[in-house]
């Protein structure tokens, strides 16, 4: 009898395994960077968060690489909810709201804290309202990487003058009004393509954070590189918000709160991998200098009236930036 009791409550204990495996939700997440750049790890990160947190209840399957397209490509996909969550770079947010373009603009954040605190303010809130309602994407984080920098096939002369050089640019307006405003010739260029870009001479050189240029092998096409720090790189981790809002308040709190540490997890990656990140680069080839900013960070500011007026983003908007 005892034998057929434990045969019975060890049944029944594999229904109720089985039961709650069967309701285990599934969040499809995607990357559109380089394996193993920053922001494929920040997604790692965030994955292995919301599966350990839920203790098994939320199951992440991660598509990594580029399989599914370009950041503009996958965006379309997450806002019909052809997938679930897509990780990125903050950049991609100006796609579906477009006043976020300020976060490419040249000099606009004095630091990392200046960064954090405008993503965690209520003017953001406010930027990125439509795009939850209209185009059905929510931001559940973001925050800082790095700061940007330059790498050129060519030296620069001694007066740091960027005029008639073609600058690789990815599909981001602001990025075309600002390098246009130092004087550059902005050429579109996905990210994939840019060492190879730079090798032929499609274009003279390109810009972006160290730790994920490294990846691409920038410093080998363009061995000139230039501390500029003239914007600062981010990421984002989004959700379609229909998906978003058929989980229940419990796990939107815990994927909100996974992304928000994912954010951080990276910008500390990033930081205290910098400095190995150039020294690898000189052990590449390149020549690391630094430049006086000062020419480029007053052009960008003379062009920010401009911008505005053309509708770049919302007029006073870069100035109620500098109060965050």
């Amino acid at each position: 009898m005892k034998s057929l009791f434990k045969t019975m409550l060890l049944g029944a204990t594999a229904v109720v395994g089985l039961t709650f495996a069967a309701q285990a939700e599934n969040l499809v997440l995607v990357n559109a960077d380089a394996i193993n750049s920053p922001v494929d790890l920040m997604n790692k990160h965030f994955a292995e968060l919301v599966e350990e947190r839920s203790n098994g209840e939320i199951d992440v399957n991660y598509i990594t690489g580029t399989q599914l397209g370009t950041p503009p490509q996958v965006m379309d996909q997450l806002s019909a909810g052809s997938l679930d969550a897509f990780g990125t770079a903050g950049s991609w947010l100006s796609s579906v709201a477009p006043d976020t373009q300020i976060l490419t603009w040249g000099f606009t954040f004095r630091d990392a804290e200046h960064v954090f605190n405008f993503f965690q303010s209520d003017l953001f809130d406010g930027l990125t309202r439509d795009m939850i309602e209209t185009n059905r994407i929510r931001p559940l984080s973001a925050g800082p990487t790095e700061p940007r920098i330059v790498f050129l096939t060519e030296e620069l002369d001694e007066t740091g003058d960027f005029s008639g050089r073609k600058m690789r640019i990815p599909q981001i307006p602001a990025y075309l009004r600002l390098w246009g405003a130092i004087g550059a010739q902005p050429t579109q260029v996905a990210w994939g393509e840019v060492f190879l870009a730079m090798k032929t001479g499609i274009v003279d050189g390109a810009e972006g954070p160290p730790s994920a240029a490294i990846s691409q092998r920038f410093h080998e096409a363009a061995p000139n590189v230039y501390m500029t720090n003239h914007v600062w790189a981010t990421s984002t981790i989004m959700i379609n918000e229909d998906k978003f809002q058929s989980f229940s308040s419990e796990h939107q709190d815990l994927l909100t709160k996974a992304a928000e540490d994912s954010s951080k997890w990276v910008y500390n990656y990033s930081t205290e991998r910098r400095e190995s990140v150039l020294d690898e680069m000189r052990k590449g080839g390149a020549i690391i200098r630094e430049i006086d900013a000062t020419p480029l960070r007053e052009a960008a500011l003379s062009a920010v009236e401009s911008v505005e007026a053309e509708g770049l983003w919302h007029e006073g908007l870069y100035e109620l930036v500098q109060q965050q």
